[in-house]
């Protein structure tokens, strides 16, 4: 404690520090002027010049006074300036106050270093609650970056799992590409607005195949892009004829193909780089099932054009083994008995394999699977799985040699026509000759009457042949020609009446049997009396001895059938399966051209009806059927 006394009172007060040291470990220090003095002692007057001077404020002041002490100037400057105040006659006061001050300034040290090391333990307090703090701080963000984190991994493994679970469930239905699709779609929204999600690969003729999706529907187009340039934004305008905006695109791995995953985004806040991600971390799965439904499909297709060429043959055909044993045909088979189905008991009903096969022989041969089938057959070899197996054709001779006979026929029928034709201006000279004289004999009454009476009626039936001969011969030619015939209402009932007129003579030896009501067909009259006349006299001439035709109509359905029955001797199934081909007749040579059924179906086909011949216990039917107006 450095004290400052008076010069006037130093003799008086040293020796009073001096004692004061050496109980107080020379904590008193007297100097004579410092700047940091911390008591002053002298009087009044000094003491405040004292206090002027040094820079310090004093903590207490000892005042030495040599006059009488007022006890109330005492206390006044005691509780201004701290000052203690002594008389000069007891100076050794001082001592007192000074251990008092020391003792003060002590406990006031003593207090201020304690708030000053509590301030410091505070400041260095705050210091680890703010390095705390900030360390706290970024614990919690590294917490909450790495909790985001982990949820995020969590979503994104969630989302792949999801996204592996649908493709694998969903990669075998046909329509795969579309619902991939909508379910990428469906997570493209959380990163932006997608305007286009497709694929696309290179296929024939250089042209890619494009199959995308707009968020409604799938669509599919063949176009001249290339996924490389960086005109794919351009090109692809072209092949959509729109305004296309940026295209992000993917290269998808170990294809089997050079095919590309892209995009059409629109919206520039999208977020590219999570877009990125999403892709990359499917686009290995989706290479490989994208890869394997495609080359399904194209199988497929292979699969389909080749069953579909195989069963579009007209023939037999068919996959066999060494055992004759049916593994592909384009010809039915029993399935329940797949196992035991050999193609010589299917196609041949044989319980031993056909002599000619070509299998045994080695060669292709000509091959007899029934009596009336000649077939010609082709077959190569193949191997699969250590077995021989045989791609076998059958070339149906049958019926190239029948459609060749119908080319002759066609020659015959394309003869005739032209010979119908020479005949016809040949025979309309005399028929209209005929035809002249009748009626002017009719018109000549004096002449008429000096006639039997039943020639009038006679020359009437000869006037109406004449006029069928010509009709007859008109239709031939126009038959020859193709010409359509027209149709219109008629009775059924009233044109046989008016053929029947015809066949008096064919007639008379034989009972008829009619049971018709009048119901109208759509016909044309004369084809129908031509047909009626054929069919009849037919009937006629297949009765020997005297017979019976029954002639009747039985409604089936929207239909009308007309029958013809006789009690001949019917037909034999050879005969009925040729009935209706041209220049086949039973008469025997020289009775019959074998054209009238022939001529008959064909004119009855073209009023849109049907004939049918078959044969019963008690002679023929021909059948007529017509729709019912």
């Amino acid at each position: 404690m450095l004290i400052q006394v008076q010069p006037l009172y130093q003799k008086q007060i040293e020796p009073l520090i001096a004692e004061l040291n050496k109980n107080s470990e020379d904590y008193f220090v007297s100097v004579s002027h410092q700047a940091a003095t911390e008591v002053l002692i002298g009087d009044f007057k000094f003491l405040e010049q004292s206090e002027s001077e040094v820079h310090f404020k004093p903590v207490r002041r000892i005042a030495v006074v040599n006059a009488p002490l007022d006890p109330r100037t005492v206390v006044e400057s005691t509780r201004q300036k701290q000052t203690y105040v002594v008389s000069e006659n007891k100076l050794d006061q001082i001592s007192v106050y000074l251990h008092q001050i020391k003792m003060d300034l002590t406990r006031k040290a003593q207090i201020e270093h304690i708030r000053t090391d509590i301030q410091k333990k505070r400041k260095d307090l705050e210091q680890l609650n703010q390095s705390l703090k900030s360390e706290s701080d970024q614990k919690i963000q590294s917490l909450e970056l790495t909790h985001h984190e982990e949820v995020e991994k969590n979503q994104n493994e969630k989302s792949l799992l999801h996204f592996l679970d649908f493709i694998q469930s969903e990669s075998i239905s046909d329509d795969f590409p579309e619902k991939l699709f909508r379910f990428i779609w469906k997570d493209l929204k959380k990163f932006g607005r997608v305007y286009t999600l497709g694929f696309g690969y290179v296929h024939s003729l250089n042209k890619a195949k494009l199959t995308y999706f707009n968020g409604r529907e799938e669509s599919s187009i063949s176009t001249q892009v290339d996924f490389n340039s960086n005109q794919i934004s351009k090109q692809l305008a072209v092949a959509w004829g729109r305004p296309v905006g940026s295209i992000l695109r993917w290269l998808l791995p170990e294809n089997s193909r050079p095919t590309y995953l892209f995009i059409e985004v629109v919206d520039h806040q999208i977020e590219t780089e999570k877009i990125q991600s999403y892709f990359n971390e499917r686009l290995a799965v989706l290479s490989l099932y994208l890869d394997r439904w495609l080359i399904e499909k194209e199988i497929e297709l292979v699969v389909n054009r080749w069953k579909n060429t195989f069963k579009s043959f007209s023939g037999y055909t068919h996959v066999i083994d060494e055992n004759f044993k049916i593994y592909h045909s384009n010809y039915p088979y029993p399935r329940e008995a797949k196992e035991r189905a050999v193609c010589y008991k299917v196609l041949a009903g044989r319980d031993t394999p056909c002599e000619s096969c070509p299998i045994l022989i080695g060669k292709n041969s000509n091959l007899a699977l029934k009596p009336d089938q000649i077939f010609k057959t082709y077959y190569s070899q193949f191997r699969f799985e250590n077995k021989n197996y045989y791609f076998v054709i059958y070339e149906d001779l049958t019926k190239i040699r029948s459609l060749h006979t119908q080319i002759i026929q066609t020659e015959k029928m394309s003869t005739l026509g032209r010979l119908g034709n020479h005949l016809a201006h040949e025979m309309n000279n005399p028929l209209t000759g005929i035809k002249s004289y009748i009626q002017m004999i009719l018109q000549d009454r004096p002449a008429l009457e000096s006639l039997p009476s039943t020639a009038a009626t006679d020359l009437n039936e000869i006037l109406k042949a004449a006029v069928r001969c010509q009709k007859i011969i008109k239709n031939f030619i126009d038959f020859s020609q193709k010409k359509e015939p027209v149709l219109e209402p008629a009775l059924f009932s009233e044109v046989l009446q008016n053929t029947l007129v015809l066949l008096k003579s064919a007639l008379r030896t034989h009972r008829l049997f009619i049971d018709l009501k009048d119901q109208q067909i759509l016909a044309n009259s004369h084809d129908l009396q031509q047909v009626l006349f054929n069919m009849i006299k037919n009937a006629c001439q297949a009765m020997k001895a005297t017979g019976s035709i029954k002639i009747y109509q039985e409604v089936v359905g929207r239909k009308i059938h007309y029958h013809i029955e006789d009690s001949g001797p019917g037909f034999d199934e050879t005969v009925l399966k040729n009935m209706f081909q041209p220049f086949t007749t039973t008469k025997a040579e020289g009775e019959g051209t074998g054209l009238g059924l022939y001529l008959s179906k064909k004119l009855i086909n073209n009023m849109q009806a049907d004939l049918q011949v078959s044969s019963t216990s008690h002679g023929a039917k021909v059948t007529l059927i017509f729709d019912m107006l």
